[in-house]
């Protein structure tokens, strides 16, 4: 009777470990989904903020004729949205793959777009005030500013200004996040979190690489393919 008693609990043990292994590695494949697609949250959201600036400067001169802005001023005002898509896209990511599983064919990435289209006009919203202040502060800004008056315009003006970008940009960020889940879906395809030999690192590094040659596609390629995308924007 001891004999099986402990045989009955080390087969119980080993069930329950079994099932544990499992959940760790569902949990692990969903992590690994959610930080695969950080690079094309990237992607998007530097390419909606991009176009967002010329969008400006066309409203601000009527006498515009579209061409790329000074690359300089771009790069100042590139932290927002690197760190805004990053951080959207993973916690949208996170949320999606925590409510519909990984699994799932259509569920999770349509969640995906949704978070995506809420938390990056937030996040970078809630940035971009932070990234005038410091380039105020630093004497990098293109506008010259006291440091008095760059310290009061971030303070009073970031609520109101993240209500607006948030409020304008959710439509912009909708195409933005079905643009960057659409790609990782066609590279989940071959190196997703499904597959058996699922290696983050390497699905990460291919995500990266597509993430940055679409970002050069609109910064310096044809700008025929920036102007359809500037038009779509001054149509929103």
């Amino acid at each position: 009777m001891p004999t099986t008693t402990s045989s009955f609990r080390q087969s119980h043990g080993e069930r329950d470990q079994i099932e544990e292994d499992r959940f760790e590695d569902d949990r692990r494949r969903r992590r690994g989904m959610a930080v695969a697609l950080i690079p094309l949250g990237i992607a998007m959201a530097v390419i909606m903020h991009y176009t967002n600036i010329v969008v400006a400067i066309d409203d601000a001169d009527w006498q515009y004729v579209l061409h790329r802005p000074a690359l300089v001023n771009v790069i100042k005002l590139s932290f927002a949205p690197i760190v805004g898509g990053g951080v959207a896209m993973l916690v949208a990511g996170l949320i999606a793959t925590a409510i519909a599983g990984r699994e799932g064919r259509y569920l999770p990435l349509i969640l995906t777009v949704f978070m995506y289209m809420v938390f990056m006009p937030v996040s970078v919203g809630l940035l971009l005030p932070v990234n005038l202040f410091m380039l105020d502060i630093f004497g990098l800004s293109v506008v010259d500013v006291s440091v008095g008056e760059a310290i009061s315009s971030w303070i009073w003006g970031t609520p109101f200004f993240v209500l607006t970008y948030a409020m304008t940009g959710m439509k912009q960020a909708f195409w933005a996040g079905a643009g960057a889940v659409a790609i990782g879906s066609v590279i989940f395809q071959f190196l997703g979190p499904n597959s058996q030999n699922f290696d983050l690192k390497k699905t990460f590094g291919v995500t990266s690489i597509v993430g940055l040659f679409i970002v050069f596609a609109i910064l310096f390629g044809p700008l025929g393919i920036f102007e359809i995308l500037f038009t779509q924007f001054r149509a929103a």
